[in-house]
C-alpha cells in the first residue's frame, strides 16, 4: 500500500517471485509496484556479512572472479531490476536484538547504492523496539541515509505482544524519513497511519511476520494440513477457523459483506486448502477499505484519529462478543489492538 491508489503494487515471496515479476512487467504491469521479498532470513546478519548473498551462502571461498560483497550486493540488486522489479530490496539477514555493528555494515553497504533503486531491508528483532538506546541507535545510523528502510519485525509469535513494542515502533517510524513496513499483519496499516511510505501486508500468516533463525514453526502436533486465518472485520484480528466456531457457538452466525463474502457467515471457513484461499481473499477485501479510507485522509492528526477510531471501534466490539459468549475467557482483546485503539500499554 502506498500513498495513492495509482501506486498499489505488491511483494512477492517464494522461489516462483521474479520469475512472476518477470511474467507481470512483460504483460504491461510495470506502473505498479512490484518488488521481490529476499527472504535471508534463515542467518544472523554479521558485521562481516550483513547480506545473503549467493556465492557466499555456498563457500567459503572468494565468489567467482574475486567478486566483493559490494560487487555481489550490485549484481543482486540489478539482477532484480533485469526482471521487472521497481527496486530491489537487499538480501539482509536477520539482525539480532543490539547487533549495532551488523546494522551499521547493513547500512554503509548500500550507501554507494542508487537510492531510487535500492530498498535497504532491516529484518530487526522485536527487541529493537523495546529498548530506547537501541532505537536511537538505529535513528542516528539511517537520518542520513537517502534510501527507503524497509523494516520486518522478527519475533516467534507476533513482534507486538511485547510491552512497549507499538509504542517504539511508532518512534522508529515518526523518526525517520522514507521509513516502509514490510511483511507484516494490520500493524502496517498503524505504521501507515504514523508516517510510513508505504506498507506490505502479508496474505499468509507466515508472511506477517520473520522468524529468528532456528525458531521453526510452531510446536507440537498438526490438527490440520492446512491452517485457515480468517479476518474479522468488526474484531479486527485473525483467528483460526475452527476457533471462530468455537467462539459462537450458539450464538447467530457472524455475517460479512466483504465483496468476497457477500452478506455470508465467517464460520463457514474449515481447514483445507480451498477455505484457506478463499479466506485469505476474504481477508485481503476486509482490510483493503481500511487502507482506502487512510489513503483518502490527509496525513497526520486526520489519518491517525481515523486509524484509532477503527480500533476503538474494534476493541468496543471484543468487549460486547465477550459479553456474550458462555466461556468470556476465550476472547482476549490483542494488547496490540488495545495500544492502537489509545489505552496505555
Amino acid at each position: 500500500m502506498r500513498a495513492t491508489s495509482e501506486h498499489d503494487g505488491i511483494i512477492l515471496c517464494g522461489t516462483d517471485a521474479i520469475p512472476t515479476v518477470g511474467t507481470g512487467h512483460r504483460h504491461g504491469n510495470s506502473h505498479r509496484l512490484q518488488l521481490v521479498d529476499p527472504d535471508s532470513y534463515d542467518d544472523y546478519a554479521t558485521a562481516d556479512e550483513p547480506f545473503q548473498l549467493p556465492y557466499r551462502s555456498r563457500s567459503d571461498q572468494p565468489s567467482l572472479f574475486d567478486e566483493t560483497e559490494a560487487d555481489e550486493l550490485r549484481n543482486d540488486q540489478q539482477g532484480q531490476l533485469h526482471n521487472g522489479t521497481t527496486a530491489g530490496l537487499t538480501p539482509t539477514r536477520y539482525i539480532k536484538g543490539g547487533d549495532r555493528q551488523a546494522v551499521a555494515a547493513a547500512v554503509q553497504a548500500v550507501r554507494d547504492l542508487d537510492p531510487q533503486q535500492t530498498i535497504l531491508t532491516l529484518p530487526l528483532d522485536q527487541q529493537w523496539l523495546r529498548e530506547p538506546d537501541d532505537r536511537d541507535y538505529l535513528v542516528t545510523q539511517l537520518a542520513d541515509l537517502p534510501h527507503i528502510k524497509a523494516l520486518a519485525l522478527g519475533a516467534a509469535r507476533n513482534p507486538l505482544a511485547a510491552k512497549g513494542a507499538v509504542a517504539g515502533l511508532r518512534q522508529l517510524v515518526g523518526s525517520l524519513q522514507r521509513v516502509a513496513v514490510i511483511r507484516t499483519d494490520l500493524a502496517g496499516l498503524d505504521a501507515y497511519a504514523y508516517g510510513a511510505l508505504f506498507t506490505a501486508l502479508g496474505m499468509q500468516t507466515a508472511m506477517r511476520h520473520v522468524r529468528k533463525p532456528g525458531s521453526g514453526g510452531p510446536t507440537g502436533p498438526r490438527r490440520y494440513r492446512y491452517t485457515t486465518m480468517v479476518l474479522h472485520p468488526q474484531l479486527m484480528d485473525y483467528f483460526r477457523a475452527d476457533t471462530l466456531r468455537e467462539l459462537y457457538g450458539k450464538l447467530p452466525e457472524p455475517l460479512c459483506h466483504c465483496t468476497v463474502c457477500a452478506g455470508r457467515s465467517l464460520i463457514r471457513f474449515d481447514h483445507n486448502l480451498r477455505d484457506q484461499e478463499e479466506a485469505n481473499r476474504h481477508n485481503i477485501a476486509t482490510w483493503l477499505p481500511w487502507a482506502e479510507d487512510l489513503q483518502q485522509t490527509a496525513a497526520g492528526s486526520d489519518r491517525r484519529s481515523v486509524w484509532q477510531q477503527l480500533c476503538h471501534d474494534a476493541r468496543n466490539a471484543h468487549q460486547d462478543l465477550r459479553e456474550e459468549i458462555s466461556n468470556p475467557g476465550a476472547l482476549e482483546t490483542p494488547r496490540w489492538l488495545r495500544v492502537w485503539a489509545g489505552d496505555p500499554d
